[in-house]
């Protein structure tokens, strides 16, 4: 398990590099440090997105990291969303995600989200993340916002049981099952990677031009790495 401190052999000439036999994924669930959390169901909001800048004040998904300055970063792996109601009038939808170190971001929090497991059971750490969805309402970007990735999901109409599966970084899964428009859709986005900071959210909207206002419904899914910086 990863103790937070620095490592001091670090850039020493005289420090011995090694490698993990568990690269990657396992090796952050080795020393106790990735979580999931979910929920069953729930709406993504109360508002026509129709529009990017909806999208953002208007979050799906928001992930707050609750650790002090200086302390564990959060480094997303996926977001997932299981269709079980549709938006009405939507031929497509696209994704905005943003990091805002403002301080509440929400102004209106959405629905709380399991409490994030520790995917190792060899683990007791927690994790210091609060993930909401359903109707979020955010602030006002700040001077020190930025979007991080943005780009279409999807350009047939949404049916319930699609499956939207955002990746970050390294891949996670490659499942593309598109179809047509009639049948179930299984779509994997694929995303830079996004570090959440001490004190900063993460936000993650949908929006497309027909986006009405009779919100979808979504069982959601995140996975992300919690650990300190650079080690």
């Amino acid at each position: 398990m990863s103790t937070g401190n620095p490592n001091p052999s670090a850039g020493s000439a005289t420090s011995i590099k090694t490698t993990s036999i568990f690269p990657g994924d396992y090796a952050a669930a080795d020393e106790g440090s990735y979580f999931t959390s979910w929920i069953a169901a729930t709406a993504s909001t109360a508002v026509a997105t129709t529009t990017q800048a909806l999208a953002q004040t208007n979050p799906t998904v928001a992930i707050v990291n609750r650790n002090a300055t200086g302390g564990y970063n959060m480094y997303l792996r996926y977001v997932k969303l299981l269709m079980t109601a549709v938006t009405t009038g939507a031929t497509t939808a696209q994704h905005v995600g943003t990091l805002d170190n403002v301080s509440p971001k929400l102004t209106t929090v959405g629905t709380a989200m399991s409490t994030p497991s520790n995917n190792s059971s060899a683990s007791g750490t927690g994790s210091l993340a609060s993930v909401t969805a359903g109707v979020n309402i955010a602030a006002a970007s700040s001077a020190a916002a930025r979007i991080v990735h943005t780009g279409v999901v999807t350009n047939s109409i949404p049916i319930v049981l699609d499956t939207w599966n955002l990746v970050f970084g390294e891949p996670v899964s490659a499942n593309n099952l598109i179809g047509t428009m009639s049948l179930v859709k299984m779509i994997t986005v694929v995303c830079p990677p996004v570090i959440i900071a001490p004190g900063w959210t993460y936000t993650l909207g949908f929006w497309g031009a027909s986006w009405a206002a009779s919100a979808p419904t979504y069982s959601i899914e995140v996975g992300y790495i919690e650990r300190p910086t650079g080690q």
